[in-house]
């Protein structure tokens, strides 16, 4: 199958890659958030995923991998490379508005409400209750 040999600043990444693929894609994201999302302001980030090829009750599937953070200097390399084994997505979901699953994992969700909650404590903390 052809997959992405990623490499970042020297380091093995991911080998990624499905076999029943129709889009393979990476993705390096930098975000300016709202003044209200702070968290995220000047964050970068290598991320790949795609979607799979209709199975035979044509259902298309989402799938991706961790995503890594970068820095200021942080290289980036990309080899496409044929190989019999790629290292297995982090989240496959479907793709279609019959069944909706979530396309975050049960970690991720934990993280994003345990960053939620960071965000409020820091908001709240020190306010008198009334």
């Amino acid at each position: 199958m052809i997959a992405y040999e990623i490499e970042i600043d020297g380091e093995r990444y991911v080998t990624a890659g499905v076999e029943d693929w129709s889009i393979l894609s990476l993705h390096v994201t930098a975000s300016r958030a709202a003044e209200k999302l702070k968290v995220r302001d000047g964050y970068v980030e290598c991320s790949v995923g795609g979607m799979t090829i209709p199975d035979s009750d044509d259902v298309r599937h989402h799938f991706r991998w961790v995503e890594a953070p970068l820095a200021i200097g942080s290289r980036v390399c990309i080899k496409v490379v044929e190989v019999v084994d790629a290292d297995p997505p982090k989240n496959r979901y479907r793709s279609d508005s019959k069944i909706q699953e979530n396309p975050f994992t049960k970690e991720e969700i934990r993280e994003m409400r345990y960053r939620d909650y960071l965000e409020l404590k820091a908001e709240f903390e020190g306010e008198a209750r009334g």
